[in-house]
């Protein structure tokens, strides 16, 4: 009989531990989305940047930093490439990517 009292209130406090981990990790998913969010934010709008100047009409220390852009730029898969320039540009372009294709 005690052993049993004993078994249930172990399985008690390990659900109450997993319950808490659980709401840990809940709480990690969810802060790495928002920081996904803003980081993709940041790269949509920095490949606008990217595709709106013209290298020549940059001074020469600038132009080796926005190859160093455009090489980040150009590392990162198609899909998250596509999801950062519709959170900068939102539906249209996905719009101009199917019009491309």
């Amino acid at each position: 009989m005690i052993d049993r009292k004993r078994k249930l209130a172990g399985g008690r406090a390990i659900r109450k531990r997993g319950s808490k981990s659980v709401r840990w990790l809940g709480a990690e998913i969810e802060l790495m989305i928002r920081e996904r969010e803003r980081l993709l934010h940041a790269a949509g709008a920095a490949a606008s940047l990217f595709t709106a100047l013209d290298i020549r009409d940059l001074p020469a220390e600038a132009r080796g930093l926005l190859c160093r852009l455009g090489a980040t730029l150009a590392s990162l898969s198609d899909e998250t490439l596509t999801d950062a320039m519709e959170h900068v540009l939102g539906g249209e372009h996905r719009l101009r990517m199917m019009a491309h294709s």
